[in-house]
């Protein structure tokens, strides 16, 4: 027997629920077994809970957000709370419900904030519901629970869920038609106001800012370029951040420098997401920002770069310039090593690697053969070919620039073979 009925025991009231059925006056059962039932319950309400999340999270992928998450939190707490109002009331069935409602309306402004209908919402209740029917079940048969006490507490499951449903609704529809949700649109319509190429001239943006959005203009702004595939809690943003997560190319707009608050922020709202940290620039040079910011964003997905979340683009700049245009890198390629052509393909290979370093690194003999794990009389033999090959072209500063820049740009177009989006190695 479970504590709760121990309890029930110590206090001289029957063994089990349906010693209780036989033996207590009928006016006494609606009293005495609810109660009893519901200890029993209460003490699978853990287990309950983490099942009902684990499903939610497999079933419904716009909920599915790493652990200690804004999302996580949400989803643990509202569960606990439900699940513990529902038990108090079939407890006490004159128990308060405020709490639950307050819960339910939060929970559905929350929807309303994130951009959603009431669909996702509703189908996590349904989930919760089954789980705990069938816990209701497994429970009751082992306890040897009477049919009927299990039937009015599936009964009061039912109506609890309505309840609830009926408050998420009611929750929504409130957010739906608030002011600060209009306001988001309409900070929306300036953000691509902003962005817009060719610009606009700045006073339409200044005014849009001032009669419709309450928005002061910063000096300057950050750009984040966000993964269409990415899921963001727009609940935990700034209240100042302008936001279009609903394009092909999601992004963001930070007022202002970044800071520890603000990446703190951005962290809580995008998580774990793939999405670069645009450079902080002026205003009327956001679009740039941007542009930087998903050209980051796509290096990262061809596995040239490192992906992760808010990557910072500052750090990439040489890389973005390098690999601006593909096809010229190829041809100063070709250029550049077409002394070598002739040699077999395992030859060549050796050489321009002996090449690279000595050229990108200005390293001693000793140094790229400790890199190359080569001898550096081997690296000195290497050099000398190279010289016979190329001549004193090696000697000159706009072509060793040329050909420095040439082979790191097609040291960084290698990688692309060596994976996608997050693949190691992928610096």
């Amino acid at each position: 027997m479970s504590q709760a009925l121990e309890l029930t025991e110590q206090s001289a009231q029957p063994a089990t629920a349906a010693e209780a059925l036989d033996r207590g006056p009928a006016a006494d059962r609606s009293r005495i077994l609810p109660s009893d039932f519901a200890a029993l319950l209460r003490s699978q309400l853990a287990d309950t809970t983490n099942e009902v999340i684990a499903e939610i999270r497999r079933a419904i992928p716009e909920y599915n957000r790493p652990e200690d998450s804004a999302y996580d939190q949400v989803l643990r707490l509202s569960a606990d709370m439900l699940f513990t109002g529902f038990l108090d009331t079939i407890a006490d069935p004159e128990a308060t419900t405020a709490q639950r409602d307050e819960t339910c309306r939060a929970l559905g402004h929350f929807e309303a904030v994130e951009g959603r209908s009431l669909d996702h919402l509703q189908a996590a209740y349904r989930i919760a519901f089954h789980i705990a029917w069938r816990r209701t079940v497994i429970i009751a048969e082992r306890e040897n629970v009477p049919t009927a006490v299990v039937s009015a507490t599936v009964d009061a499951m039912l109506v609890y869920l309505d309840e609830a449903v009926a408050q998420a609704r009611l929750g929504h529809q409130q957010a739906a038609g608030h002011a600060d949700l209009r306001r988001r649109e309409e900070r929306r319509r300036l953000l691509h106001l902003i962005l817009q190429q060719p610009a606009v001239v700045p006073e339409a943006i200044e005014e849009l800012a001032k009669t419709a959005c309450w928005w002061p203009l910063p000096a300057e702004a950050t750009l984040i370029a966000v993964h269409p595939e990415a899921q963001c809690t727009r609940a935990a943003l700034d209240g100042d951040v302008l936001v279009d997560l609903d394009s092909g190319e999601p992004c963001l707009l930070v007022p202002g420098p970044m800071n520890a608050a603000r990446e703190s922020m951005l962290r809580a709202a995008l998580s774990d997401a793939s999405c670069v940290l645009g450079l902080t620039l002026p205003l009327e040079r956001a679009t740039h920002s941007l542009r930087w910011a998903r050209r980051v964003l796509a290096l990262a997905e061809e596995g040239i770069i490192r992906d992760g979340s808010l990557i910072p683009c500052e750090t990439h700049l040489m890389t973005m310039w390098l690999l601006s245009d593909p096809p010229l890198v190829e041809e100063l390629t070709r250029r550049h090593l077409e002394p070598l052509r002739d040699m077999s393909d395992g030859h060549r290979r050796r050489l321009i690697e002996t090449l690279a370093e000595a050229v990108t690194t200005r390293s001693t003999a000793v140094e790229i053969g400790e890199r190359l794990k080569i001898h550096p009389q081997t690296v000195r033999y290497r050099l000398r070919q190279l010289e016979g090959y190329m001549g004193d072209s090696l000697d000159d500063p706009d072509t060793r620039f040329s050909l420095d820049a040439t082979l790191r740009a097609a040291a960084l177009r290698r990688r692309r073979h060596l994976g996608r989006r997050g693949t190691p190695g992928a610096d």
